[in-house]
């Protein structure tokens, strides 16, 4: 009853809605999201998880698809420089936007290096990052689409692949469409949060989709409040 069927509309950010000041307002939004509501730890704990047992890394390679304002980027960086470890670290996005809003308004980190391209044409050769990481991106996409972006996301990762999302769950829609007024900043967030949660996932529909992509190792599970971790290791 409380898992909705899901649905396929395009949010206002994706179709360009906006001025540079809402973008700005709406990316911020989206990182106090990932920061208060779980999104950037279930990166960090999924690379932990990935790691463990390995020989120490001198050096981790990283590709965040859909990017956005790039925290989770410089997140990851952060807990690199902690561990003594140098990070290389590119995020990538399609929006042009998106990317100089937040290269000039929002601060990314001098270790996170910043590319234009098409997630679903990625411009890399196999195995050229450590790990791939998309972060409430996947829900952007029709089920098709998901299955083509975690095959060629698993192509170019040498050890792992990591997505957050969201789950689709009528308790955290209607907990956003209350708190949305309050907490948002944006008009953008204000109307793509809903729209965002009715276009996630569940934990099942997340693991099927991997395994029609070839995740052959792969573990999806919920994190609290509503979101979802997958976790796919590469198979050399």
């Amino acid at each position: 009853m409380l898992t909705p069927k899901r649905i396929y509309v395009e949010e206002m950010l994706d179709s360009g809605i906006g001025t540079d000041d809402d973008v700005a307002r709406n990316l911020l939004d989206l990182r106090r999201i990932n920061r208060f509501l779980g999104g950037t730890r279930v990166v960090l704990d999924a690379l932990s998880s990935s790691l463990s047992g390995s020989s120490p890394l001198d050096t981790l390679s990283l590709l965040d698809v859909g990017t956005g304002s790039a925290d989770i980027p410089g997140a990851v960086a952060g807990w690199c420089r902690a561990r003594g470890v140098n990070p290389l670290i590119v995020a990538l996005d399609l929006s042009e936007r998106n990317l100089r809003v937040s290269r000039t308004r929002l601060g990314i980190s001098e270790q996170v290096e910043l590319i234009q391209a098409d997630s679903l044409k990625l411009p890399f050769v196999a195995r050229s990052f450590d790990f791939v990481t998309a972060s409430l991106f996947l829900h952007h996409f029709e089920d098709e689409d998901v299955v083509r972006l975690l095959g060629d996301f698993a192509r170019v990762a040498r050890r792992a692949v990591i997505v957050n999302d969201l789950v689709r769950n009528l308790v955290p829609y209607y907990f956003s469409r209350v708190t949305g007024p309050i907490l948002a900043t944006s008009f953008l967030t204000r109307n793509d949060g809903p729209v965002s949660v009715l276009r996630g996932f569940t934990a099942n529909e997340l693991q099927r989709l991997a395994g029609r992509a070839g995740l052959n190792r792969c573990k999806v599970h919920r994190v609290f409040p509503y979101r979802l971790s997958l976790i796919a290791e590469s198979d050399a």
